[in-house]
């Protein structure tokens, strides 16, 4: 809600004046109703504040594994949600496992690109990459260590291993 949020509009704006309609968000973490109410509330503040009409109804869009239980559960709660995107369980049966995944693009010829987030935890470092598998004495996996695809891979000797974001 601090930067996602505020930049769409401040583009939505932007395009507003060059005479584009910009389409509205999509929300795919988080606590989905909260978020779609906030999000509301910032679209009607700036819909007031910059005399943007209609700019209050600006589209919501939810997603995130959702099913069934988690939308009914949506509507309980009260939320500003448009539409709903549905992929996962549109697509698999439930008594089948489903692999989540995200694509994160790095770069576009030989250009870095980054994605930002609130989150440290889901900023990407923007290169291409090299993912080396470490394995303990006993021949099982114990770490995979990623470095830019120009820097030396990891030299096998004993490791200390850190996570930059938590503390163990």
């Amino acid at each position: 809600m601090r930067s996602g949020v505020p930049n769409f509009c401040a583009v939505a704006l932007a395009l507003n004046d060059m005479g584009y309609k910009a389409v509205g968000i999509r929300l795919d973490s988080g606590d989905l109703a909260y978020l779609s109410v906030e999000a509301r509330k910032f679209f009607h503040a700036v819909e007031k504040e910059f005399v943007v009409v209609g700019f209050g109804k600006t589209s919501i869009t939810a997603s995130n594994d959702l099913n069934e239980e988690t939308i009914d559960a949506l509507n309980k709660q009260g939320h500003e949600v448009d539409a709903f995107g549905i992929g996962t369980y549109l697509v698999t049966c439930y008594a089948q496992a489903a692999l989540g995944c995200v694509f994160k693009l790095v770069e576009i010829n030989k250009q870095p690109r980054i994605k930002l987030s609130e989150d440290v935890m889901k900023v990407s470092i923007p290169c291409k990459k090299k993912c080396y598998r470490l394995y303990g004495k006993e021949g099982y996996p114990l770490v995979d260590i990623m470095t830019g695809e120009d820097e030396p891979g990891p030299k096998m000797v004993g490791f200390m291993i850190y996570h930059s974001f938590i503390d163990w």
